[in-house]
């Protein structure tokens, strides 16, 4: 090839420079033009000796080389053969948004403890977000400004301006795996840091792009649409109505979780047992005391209605404990003892239950609502019937202030529990009234 045509490439020749003195001489050099520098050396027998530095910084390797060339030269004997010297360890790469995400959601040791549905929602959402942002962002790179990018692409991609709490549900998940990481030593302290009033810029960001501004959604059944429902719940699923009695006004996706043992027979206001509702994460949990027509329900359950085969099992002690609102079909009305100890209903099963008991009752079927609505409905029924704020609380799982949640000891909130119960027996009893006022808590 003529010498002109040739590449500026072809060129180039591999650069070297020697360090040290005569038979402790240290080379350094390159393989290709501007590769990776590597130490060369004779040992004793003559034999060259090669060390990769895994770099291409020449100031860097003119230090190591020197560095060795210098031992050699300061050891007995000429040329003699030193073992490399260990490798310092590589900086590791800042960790991108796709490998933080798939650290997350590791099924063995990632932010959640299994895949449940909770888990397989926030991971679409997780990986939804990634592939809008490019995998390749680091942690640091999911700045405030980054947050509203993502959340302007989403209201890019939103024709009808709905959409805002998804993309809100999508920037919490993010930020709770950034959340982790921090916790893991995976990223840095200051990485992905949440600015705060971030979800009320969110609302504003939503509004400018599509117009459309985001109403806090919160849906709720009428005093006469819960009547009814509750009126309904002897004709739907046996284990929506032990649900509902129990805990209509607490959360469902806690109460549900249940367990046999979770039910004591015994104490409580009314001296008829108690119903404890197990909290989780930021969510409180609470302790229902059980009135007389509810110990009444509960018995019939356990003796004659679904679980009495399960309780039977349980009391002869062939069964350690079994979930109250076991998942699955039930056997001629009946849950199967098998299935009662596997898996409580999930969510989806539940709002089909409801969306039954609905249909019987003839209430119209309002998306996002389901039991969200009674307990809604609850929080503004209460008031009507007791005007302590303790009481309302412990009827409704809410967490008092923490200052009130250290005053108040065991015995202030036993007795407190138990004015719940009585409330709570009295919002039942108002539900049955067929004269009842209309324009209570309408």
């Amino acid at each position: 090839m003529p010498k002109n045509k040739r590449s500026a490439k072809a060129d180039k020749k591999c650069w070297s420079e020697s360090y040290g003195v005569y038979g402790a001489t240290i080379r350094l050099a390159e393989r290709e033009p501007g590769g990776v520098l590597y130490l060369l050396w004779l040992d004793n027998k003559g034999k060259q000796q090669k060390r990769s530095l895994g770099h291409r910084d020449r100031k860097q390797g003119k230090k190591q080389a020197m560095e060795l060339a210098g031992a050699m030269a300061g050891a007995s004997g000429r040329g003699v053969v030193l073992a490399p010297e260990p490798a310092k360890p590589a900086v590791a790469e800042p960790l991108t948004l796709a490998e933080g995400v798939a650290l997350a959601f590791d099924g063995e040791r990632g932010l959640y403890p299994g895949q449940t549905r909770h888990a397989k929602q926030a991971k679409t959402m997780a990986e939804q977000a990634v592939s809008i942002l490019e995998a390749h962002l680091t942690w640091a790179d999911l700045t405030p400004g980054t947050i509203l990018y993502l959340v302007r692409m989403l209201a890019k991609e939103s024709t009808s301006g709905e959409g805002a709490r998804s993309a809100e549900y999508m920037c919490v998940v993010l930020y709770a795996v950034a959340a982790w990481l921090r916790g893991e030593g995976k990223i840095p302290e200051s990485a992905a840091l949440p600015r705060p009033g971030w979800k009320a810029k969110l609302k504003e960001e939503w509004r400018v792009s599509t117009g459309r501004r985001v109403e806090s959604q919160q849906p709720r059944h009428t005093v006469d649409e819960v009547a009814a429902i509750f009126a309904a719940l002897t004709e739907g699923d046996p284990r929506l109505r032990l649900l509902v009695e129990l805990a209509a006004e607490l959360r469902a996706g806690q109460a549900v979780r249940a367990r046999r043992t979770d039910l004591q027979l015994a104490g409580g206001g009314f001296g008829l047992g108690r119903f404890v509702v197990h909290g989780a994460g930021k969510k409180h949990g609470e302790v229902v005391d059980l009135h007389p027509e509810l110990r009444e329900l509960v018995d019939e359950v356990l003796s004659t209605g679904y679980l009495a085969d399960a309780e039977a099992a349980y009391r002869r002690g062939e069964i350690e404990d079994y979930f109250l609102f076991p998942a699955g079909r039930l056997h001629r009305g009946m849950a199967r003892v098998e299935r009662a100890t596997v898996q409580p209903l999930g969510p989806t099963a539940i709002r089909k239950m409801f969306v039954a008991v609905e249909r019987i009752a003839g209430v119209e079927h309002v998306e996002g609502r389901a039991f969200y609505g009674l307990r809604r409905q609850a929080t503004d029924l209460a008031p009507e019937f007791a005007s302590d704020a303790r009481v309302l609380n412990k009827l409704s799982g809410h967490l008092d202030s923490a200052t009130r949640e250290r005053i108040y000891q065991e015995k202030e909130n036993q007795k407190v529990r138990a004015r719940a119960a009585e409330t709570r027996r009295s919002m039942r009893n108002f539900l049955r009234e067929p004269d009842r006022p209309e324009d209570v808590a309408a």
